[in-house]
């Protein structure tokens, strides 16, 4: 008896582990196969192309191919078509870049006229002078540096005090040198063209902007005197109080705008014939 209930339960565990086994390599090996078989279709999207290109062609060839610009897959007549229609695009806005009216150009800057070469002695000062000066600037340079890293603003004062009572003679007289330079350089200096006389229109308009300007100025100080007297009132009633002044003066601050953009408009009408603008 007792081995015939071990026989059975050696039976039934083998089966067990047979089942086991077996749904494992089903899962392993089988496919899943959906309850509904339809629904697992994929369904194409079709790809939407700019209106203005009109419908695709209706007779296609059957193939397959990847359209070009990310339109997804379809037949090569198709791609044929999309690649037509991209290039009509391309010419067509070269087409329409080119009836454009062309910017007008920059203003050209005047060239400055060179300055004459100076004479022998003029060069031997100033290079007197520049070698003089790299001496001083290195001399207290060096004074600071022995400082240490953070030195007080007092050790500094004195050490610059000491430094110009050591080297009195010699900063003044880069200075005299210095003054005999600059006065040869202003004498020798060549003359700049003289700005263009602007218009009657355009003088009238620089004056409506500079009255517009003005009035707003005066009522910004005296808003801003006004804010200044106003610490008590709350960060809110401040906002409030700025939006209330903005919204007061629009009028003004369109005003301004309007005569910079007439000035503007007037200005940039004007055709350049010469260096300058006229």
């Amino acid at each position: 008896m007792k081995k015939i209930t071990l026989y059975a339960l050696s039976l039934l565990i083998a089966g067990s582990v047979f089942s086991e086994d077996k749904a494992r390599k089903q899962l392993v090996i089988g496919k899943i196969v959906p309850s509904n078989p339809e629904s697992s279709k994929i369904i194409p999207v079709k790809p939407r192309f700019p209106k203005h290109w009109g419908h695709p062609p209706e007779i296609q060839t059957r193939d397959m191919v990847e359209l070009p610009y990310s339109f997804g897959r379809g037949s090569s007549t198709l791609a044929h078509w999309i690649m037509e229609k991209i290039t009509q695009d391309v010419k067509d806005s070269d087409s329409e870049e080119g009836k454009k009216k062309p910017k007008p150009k920059p203003p050209v800057k005047p060239k400055p006229k060179p300055r004459p070469e100076p004479p022998t002695d003029v060069k031997e000062r100033m290079d007197s002078y520049k070698i003089t000066q790299t001496g001083l600037q290195d001399g207290l340079r060096k004074n600071l540096e022995a400082l240490g890293k953070k030195p007080s603003r007092e050790e500094v004062r004195k050490t610059l005090e000491k430094f110009r009572a050591e080297n009195k003679d010699t900063i003044e007289a880069q200075k005299e040198l210095g003054k005999s330079i600059q006065e040869w350089q202003k004498e020798n200096r060549p003359e700049r063209p003289k700005k263009p006389e602007p218009t009657a229109a355009v003088k009238a308009k620089m004056v409506q902007v500079r009255t517009a300007q003005k009035e707003l100025d005066v009522v910004k100080k005296a808003f801003h005197e006004k804010l200044k007297n106003s610490r008590e009132l709350s960060k809110d009633e401040r906002l409030e109080l700025i939006k209330l002044f903005k919204q007061s003066n629009a009028d003004k601050h369109k005003a301004v705008k309007s005569a910079q953009k007439d000035l503007q408009k007037e200005i940039r009408e004007k055709v350049q014939t010469g260096e300058r603008r006229e």
